[in-house]
């Protein structure tokens, strides 16, 4: 009995494994060491592709952000969205009477003096810029990875981001605001924005065209708050006023590209949404994030055929629907 109580108490305390009274021998060890080699070479090209991007995320709280003090507006008046209709090749800091250009955001890019990036950071903490009281840092309007320097204004934008154009009301652009170059069809201030160039290759300033418009939470019946985008990273070459110009028209053959999304976060855009979530989304065709010719620098509205581009399938759907 005491022997088998011993043999069992041996076995319990002695390793688990067979020892090598000589350890390793050098061969061994070099063979050891020539594998690791192999799998690194082998892996290393792919986990590349996968390291994760600190600036996209950066990106996408930035979005976050944005999108929170746009809900944030909503909810303080009764479901009314700010409005995105600001005169893009207007200049806000020379302007005589800015308070007829309340916007989500105001300034444009367009404007060399607006792209500076110290007047562009003060725009964006004045009042008419609606989402000033909830927004207050003003970095957060600024992707990390825009890293373009304006050639007119030699300073990068304060600004890398803008809003869908089927998406909120009408401030300059109302009927009663008595202003030069407002559209007398607009109806007044806090009507939902108009068709714009949701038709693709024409600006239309018209409120009853073919497709919605959203100019308050509740109307985000088609395609509903978690498929239809608010705020997108602009392409810095074709980033103007605040509002992002896109075709939510796409057929074969006939596919067209307005504003450029970005792709500084290799190949990919963030992309926000009326619900709240944000996404990076991969472009498949590189078209879509390329200036093609002379990209106006700063930012010009230029409808560019782009025939069969998967990413305006894929933008088309989630920028508006037909009424």
């Amino acid at each position: 009995m005491k022997n088998s109580i011993r043999a069992t108490r041996q076995l319990f305390t002695k390793p688990f494994f067979i020892s090598h009274p000589d350890g390793f021998t050098l061969i061994e060890l070099c063979a050891v060491i020539a594998l690791i080699a192999i799998l690194g070479i082998v892996l290393l090209p792919a986990l590349a592709g996968t390291k994760p991007d600190p600036r996209a995320f950066q990106c996408l709280n930035n979005e976050r952000q944005i999108t929170l003090g746009w809900q944030m507006f909503a909810a303080d008046n009764n479901g009314l969205l700010p409005p995105n209709d600001y005169p893009f090749t207007t200049c806000y800091w020379t302007y005589a009477n800015k308070s007829q250009l309340k916007n989500w955001v105001v300034g444009t890019m367009e404007q060399v003096i607006d792209a500076s990036y110290s007047r562009g950071v003060l725009e964006l903490q004045d009042p008419n810029t609606l989402l000033s009281p909830y927004v207050t840092n003003a970095s957060v309007y600024h992707c990390p990875a825009d890293n373009y320097v304006d050639a007119r204004s030699h300073t990068i934008h304060a600004r890398s981001y803008s809003m869908n154009s089927a998406v909120g009301t009408v401030y300059w652009s109302a009927s009663n605001s008595g202003t030069p170059g407002s559209s007398a069809g607009a109806g007044p201030i806090g009507s939902p924005v108009g068709q714009g160039w949701l038709g693709g290759n024409s600006w239309s300033p018209s409120t009853t065209g073919p497709w919605l418009t959203y100019g308050k939470m509740s109307s985000f019946t088609r395609p509903g708050p978690a498929n239809t985008f608010v705020i997108m990273d602009a392409n810095p070459y074709s980033i103007n006023d605040g509002n992002f110009a896109a075709s939510a028209f796409a057929a074969a053959g006939r596919t067209y590209l307005i504003n450029l999304p970005s792709g500084l976060h290799g190949a990919a855009g963030v992309i926000s949404f009326a619900d709240g979530h944000v996404i990076v989304h991969k472009w498949l065709d590189q078209r879509t994030y390329t200036p093609q010719g002379s990209p106006g620098l700063g930012g010009t509205a230029t409808t560019l055929q782009s025939p069969d581009n998967p990413d305006c399938f894929y933008l088309a759907p989630i920028t508006s629907a037909p009424r």
